[in-house]
């Protein structure tokens, strides 16, 4: 046998090899594809550096117009996914855009939106004020027929895709949504562009579209709808179905918080892109560990996959890569979303070429399901000042502006990717260090009457448990090589991330009884933090911190994880300090913007989550990783609600 370094290159060089000789669809690791407008021309990653930055005005999401008549006391709207050509702002210095080496004209993107190019207009709900939506499946190419490939390689070994399935299929998830279990969008109640296909025999509805209600019997929230299709919920969201759901109350109207124009949402994320201005979805070739060679598929094509997490090499808010907002000098309300595949946002304030400022900050009033019991000052500047929002996890905050007219503010971002413990791979403070600019430079055009409570909404407790659980999660390896060129060595497992040890359709071993309360002790086994979301419920963070890994059993094989008595070790880190003590992390503390309502959380490494919710609605629903690339390598379960 050839030297492991040795294999490595052999395998390297067959691949090359084969892709030359079956062809390739241009994503980041793979050959490049020639333009079919110029075959002469193939696609080359765009460089991150030779973008300019703060050129692009923000893009303002539109706020989608019930319909009130359809459905006497509800709100209806007819919601659908369509494919378009979005301008994402690639400008270079100097503010023109970039050419097309193969067309010769400004670069366009193709990609995917709720009615629109990319994303999709906000709903706006009100408490107890029920919604109904028609998503429909709209992806259909020039023809008018539904597409058949994706705009991103599929991998067919991932749980739920397979040579067997559409590639282009949907279903929506309202995320932070108090739903109905078949409103949910459970992952494999896909459906199809095809208004003539039959149910997919998983549960999803015939034709190309289903119609959700969603009551909304839940406070005022920061919630969001994306597509959840096992198999390419990944590809799906960084396609661009994603968009903003907020629910409104009278308690939030009595706050007189920053409304109309000056409550502005912030969808971040990250996106890489090719020369013609092409969307770039980083994969691996992947090979079977027994006969060392790459896989292909029937058609003797090579097979890719993603890696364990994608980070893109730009920052994209609200469809613009690196855009900037005039704003004048009083309070603003941003709603923030972290809507990335992987990179978590540690978000902080400075002037633009000078640094933090005193006065500079922000002021957290709401998590994700809601309103603070206390109002945290936060963002002020980098490292543990700023305001860190994992995959998923959203923030409600006020700037005020009032004493820095005239002067460019930076939002910037310094967190590791992955995170808390990645290295200059994957960050590069000049390009994901940045996310976009306000400039103070507008007149004002009135008093300033908004206000920031000091205590926006007090948060009634759940009841003690009445059951409570340990759950955990693992990182594992693979039956699937890859081919990945910035490890030594480049081949290596393909990583596979799981709740409890299982995979998903693997027997559901959580199943809360109706109207009970849960604590859940969520362990984190690896080296990476996870973002743990759960549907339906909000939750309470009851406590964080480590644990003794020599007390635990993690769970294998359907038999669940045990504790020894002893073996957790609240408000303390790995290392041994306790909360209050130098050198310690406050990753393993409930920190205070967590003090509110959540339905997702940061589990640390080496750590653990306790948290406490009511399980109220029956039916089955998902408990996952908000890492995308993490959920779609088996890091997704169902749970089982029952009477």
């Amino acid at each position: 046998m050839p030297s492991r370094t040795r294999l490595t290159a052999l395998l390297a060089a067959g691949f090359a090899a084969l892709t030359l000789a079956c062809g390739s669809s241009g994503t980041a690791t793979q050959a490049s594809a020639a333009s079919s407008a110029n075959p002469a021309v193939a696609k080359r990653p765009l460089d991150p550096e030779a973008i300019g930055q703060f050129l692009v005005p923000l893009p303002a999401i539109p706020v989608r117009t019930p319909d009130t008549a359809t459905f006497p006391g509800k709100d209806y709207y007819v919601v659908t996914a369509i494919q378009g050509e979005h301008d994402f702002g690639l400008r270079r210095f100097d503010g023109t855009p970039f050419v097309d080496p193969a067309s010769g004209k400004p670069v366009r993107t193709v990609s995917w939106g709720y009615d629109l190019s990319y994303l999709g207009s906000t709903v706006v709900a009100r408490r107890d004020r029920p919604v109904v939506i028609d998503y429909v499946n709209g992806l259909v190419g020039s023809d008018g027929k539904p597409l058949a490939k994706h705009l991103f390689t599929v991998d067919p070994t991932v749980d739920g895709a397979g040579f067997d399935v559409p590639q282009v299929r949907t279903v929506p998830h309202l995320h932070g949504g108090h739903s109905a279990a078949e409103a949910d969008g459970h992952p494999s109640f896909w459906f199809t562009a095809d208004p003539k296909a039959a149910a997919n025999g998983m549960g999803g509805p015939a034709g190309n579209r289903v119609r959700y209600t969603y009551e909304n019997d839940q406070p005022a929230a920061t919630n969001w709808f994306h597509d959840h299709a096992m198999g390419v919920t990944r590809l799906n969201v960084y396609a661009g179905l994603a968009a903003a759901y907020l629910v409104r109350d009278a308690a939030e109207d009595a706050l007189g918080l920053p409304g109309g124009a000056y409550e502005v949402p912030l969808l971040v994320q990250d996106k890489s892109f090719n020369d013609d201005g092409s969307l770039d979805y980083a994969t691996y070739p992947l090979y079977n560990p027994y006969t060392q060679l790459p896989l292909v598929d029937p058609s003797g094509a090579p097979m890719y996959s993603s890696g364990p997490e994608t980070f893109a090499n730009t920052v994209i808010v609200n469809g613009v890569v690196w855009p900037y907002l005039e704003v004048e000098p009083r309070r603003y309300r941003f709603r923030v979303w972290n809507g990335a595949d992987s990179r978590f946002f540690n978000l902080w304030l400075e002037e633009a070429g000078v640094g933090p400022l005193p006065g500079l900050f922000m002021q957290q009033v709401g998590a994700e399901a809601g309103f603070l019991p206390e109002t945290v000052d936060i963002g002020g500047g980098p490292g543990p000042g700023g305001l860190l929002l994992a995959p998923g996890e959203r923030a409600d905050v006020v700037v005020d502006f009032s004493g820095f007219a005239g002067k460019s503010i930076t939002l910037r971002n310094d967190a590791p990717a992955p995170f808390p413990n990645g290295d200059d791979h994957n960050f590069n403070a000049n390009t994901v260090g940045k996310v976009m600019q306000f400039r103070v430079v507008k007149p004002l055009a009135g008093a300033d009457t908004s206000a920031v409570p000091a205590a926006p909404l007090p948060v009634a407790p759940l009841p003690a448990p009445d059951h409570q659980r340990v759950v955990d999660l693992q990182e594992l390896q693979d039956v699937y090589d890859i081919l990945d060129p910035t490890q030594s060595p480049s081949v290596i497992p393909r990583h596979e991330l799981r709740l409890n040890g299982l995979r998903f359709a693997d027997p559901v071993t959580e199943q809360p009884k109706l109207g009970t309360v849960e604590d859940w002790w969520i362990v984190n086994t690896t080296v990476d933090m996870h973002p743990m979301h759960l549907h339906l419920v909000t939750f309470e963070v009851v406590e964080k911190g480590s644990y003794d890994a020599a007390s635990y059993l993690p769970a294998a094989g359907g038999v669940m994880g045990t504790m020894l008595p002893g073996g957790f070790h609240p408000d303390t880190d790995p290392a041994g300090h306790a909360d209050g003590q130098p050198g310690f992390d406050p990753a393993y503390a409930v920190a205070p913007n967590e003090r509110g309502r959540k339905d997702t959380v940061r589990v640390p490494p080496g750590g653990y989550v306790r948290i406490r919710a009511r399980f109220d609605r029956p039916g089955e629903y998902m408990w996952h990783c908000h890492i995308l690339a993490h959920e779609e390598h088996a890091m997704m379960r169902p749970f089982r609600v029952v009477p």
